[in-house]
């Protein structure tokens, strides 16, 4: 197997994991799947790490069964290790004191961060899905979802996306947590021109095409 091209989908995963964790940090919301892990976890007492791998795993049995073709090193990556990676950037900013909380007053950061945190998501994003090394469980759903039913993929992915957020939306408010906000809102219906451009001009070139 290319290792470049694993080493690509592997720093595309560290990208995505660091812009969600930027994402936390503005009190804005995060990426629909991300929000809804994020307040089951909570609730349950577990890490998101833990609860995400989990989740992959469980949501990997029936992907694979009708689609071996998302099975890859990339899908692996995904499914094993971007929870902790969000995790890891975490604490490392909290380190630093850099939180949600130290910086829910200053919202003129939170908006500079909010747009980097985008930026990086989308650029990881790009990257990752260039590699075609295999597909998140999650990413999987809405092209099965087109193939065994017809039903357009984009509106597809639009309701999973929305079923994500209600999820992450109310087990936030039970646990007195931002899951979801404008960010979420954004992440899941305004990232695809600037994934685009990042295909176009930069991501392709990586990856050797």
């Amino acid at each position: 197997m290319n290792r470049r091209l694993i080493l690509m989908t592997t720093l595309g995963n560290i990208a995505i994991g660091l812009g969600i964790a930027l994402l936390n940090l503005t009190g804005f919301g995060i990426d629909p799947f991300t929000s809804m892990t994020k307040g089951v976890s909570h609730l349950l007492g577990i890490s998101l790490g833990v609860f995400q791998m989990f989740l992959n795993i469980v949501m990997y049995v029936p992907v694979l069964y009708l689609n071996r073709k998302a099975f890859g090193i990339g899908a692996l990556i995904n499914l094993f290790l971007l929870g902790f990676i969000v995790e890891y950037f975490g604490k490392f900013f909290a380190l630093f004191n850099i939180t949600e909380v130290s910086l829910s007053s200053l919202l003129a950061i939170r908006i500079v961060v909010l747009v980097i945190a985008i930026l990086v998501l989308c650029f990881g994003c790009a990257l990752y899905m260039d590699c075609n090394l295999g597909v998140a469980p999650y990413d999987a759903i809405a092209p099965l979802i087109e193939a065994k039913t017809g039903f357009p993929f984009k509106y597809a992915r639009i309701g999973t996306d929305v079923i994500c957020a209600i999820i992450g939306l109310v087990t936030g408010m039970i646990g007195h947590i931002t899951t979801v906000g404008i960010a979420t809102l954004f992440v899941a219906l305004g990232t695809g021109p600037i994934i685009d451009w990042y295909q176009r001009h930069i991501t392709y070139r990586l990856i050797g095409r």
